[in-house]
């Protein structure tokens, strides 16, 4: 905002979710929101020292879909979203992590059923395209 001079640097991050305890502030989205507001320190002391007011933040979800308990905030306080709209862009985003980290899985696995084919080639083929895709097969395929 030029009149008032603010502005809001927001990061996003889709991380893998690994929490060792039930306290929030040791979980891995607390710790990578954390070193994303460290990364643009450097950004928010120069615009400071030019006369503007910063906003920091990071809006962080898990692979599997887990939300950082700070993303509300930023969507409403930050970013002056509704607090309806910014829960429905919240389970948007938690849903595109999910769909996403199923279609990197699919990949994955597609990928190493390949290599594992070309390493034994004397072998038939053993499933149809939907099996090696984490797919279900037909019902013709399955007789």
């Amino acid at each position: 905002n030029h009149t008032k001079k603010t502005v809001a640097v927001v990061d996003l991050a889709v991380a893998f979710e690994e929490q060792a305890s039930d306290d929030a502030e040791s979980s891995a989205l607390a710790r990578i929101a954390a070193h994303k507001r460290t990364k643009y320190d450097p950004i928010k002391r120069h615009l400071e020292h030019q006369g503007w007011k910063v906003h920091l933040s990071a809006l962080v979800y898990g692979s599997l879909g887990a939300v950082a308990s700070g993303n509300h905030k930023v969507y409403t306080e930050h970013l002056g979203l509704l607090k309806r709209d910014a829960k429905r862009l919240d389970r948007q985003l938690s849903a595109a992590c999910i769909q996403s980290s199923r279609r990197i899985w699919n990949l994955h696995c597609s990928q190493h059923r390949a290599r594992q084919h070309q390493a034994r080639p004397s072998q038939g083929p053993r499933g149809s395209r939907a099996t090696e895709t984490g797919g279900t097969p037909s019902q013709r395929s399955r007789r």
